[in-house]
């Protein structure tokens, strides 16, 4: 049986969460319904041990060599050139029948990619997360799905944007790639990522995603329009009840712009990434 799609999950350190991920993704599913390859980079944990024990089709390559669009791009070649690839990040859960749904679009030839909804999880995190995670949602780029953190492309969607540059921000590359007309959002395919249960953490994280997109748009591929912190605004001002998230929204992104103004060049290039969630991070 050949695989239905290849799934690339890069993994830095994430023994923690490996198991979960990969449980809920062959859940119910006959073996080999998709590829699955887990490519852990640089790893000082067990995180390919603990992949290899969550089912005997896992594919799990190791490289010493740090980055995750390194590790995408290593994974691919164990891909079906002639299947839709999957990325997705190793603490997401979702659920093959939505990675099924995801994929589905992808065989009519003119989308080359897809993105589903993604589901916030603050259980556990601040006030003060929540209130950003809630001003966030009104981003208008969630009503056309959450491109990021999982993603599908056809096959020629995979020949535009691999191999991919050694960026920060490899959502964003990807997503830049494609017009609004080449991306399918599939409201059935649903994801869950947990926000981070820390002021400090959300900062951190927002640091790295801020500081990728302007990599990405010095790369050439500027930022889609009727997205950002104007939009939002304009959405939340006849909303009094979103005032104090937008207010809370607006302080965390004007100091990361701050941090980022005073932080070393050497910094570019640093992996900031959430550990409150991670079990034994």
């Amino acid at each position: 049986m050949t695989a239905l799609a290849t799934v690339l999950i890069p993994a830095f350190n994430e023994a923690g969460v490996i198991s979960r991920t990969l449980s809920c993704l062959q859940a119910g599913i006959a073996p080999g319904t998709f590829r699955i390859v887990v490519i852990a980079n640089a790893c000082t944990d067990a995180t390919a041990e603990v992949a290899r024990r969550a089912g005997p089709d896992v594919i799990v390559l190791e490289t010493p060599v740090p980055g995750k669009c390194h590790a995408m791009n290593l994974g691919l070649a164990e891909a079906h050139a002639d299947r839709p690839v999957i990325c997705l990040d190793a603490d997401l859960d979702v659920s093959p029948e939505s990675i099924l749904r995801l994929i589905a679009p992808l065989r009519d030839g003119t989308t080359l990619a897809s993105c589903g909804r993604m589901a916030v999880d603050t259980t556990g995190c601040s006030a003060l997360v929540r209130a950003w995670v809630r001003a966030w949602q009104v981003n208008p780029y969630f009503a056309r799905g959450k491109f990021g953190g999982l993603f599908a492309l056809s096959p020629a969607g995979v020949a535009r944007v691999f191999p991919l540059p050694q960026v920060t921000g490899d959502d964003e590359w990807v997503r830049r790639a494609f017009s609004a007309e080449e991306v399918t959002f599939v409201p059935g395919c649903s994801f869950a990522s947990r926000a981070p249960r820390t002021i400090g953490a959300l900062i951190r994280t927002r640091r790295r995603s801020l500081r990728g997109a302007r990599a990405v748009s010095a790369m050439g591929r500027p930022a889609p329009e009727n997205e950002g912190a104007k939009v939002m605004l304009r959405a939340a001002l006849p909303r009094p009840g979103l005032w104090f998230a937008m207010l809370v929204f607006a302080t965390v992104m004007i100091w990361v712009r701050v941090l980022l103004a005073i932080e070393p060049p050497a910094a570019a290039r640093r992996w900031e990434r959430d550990l409150t969630t991670r079990p034994g991070a």
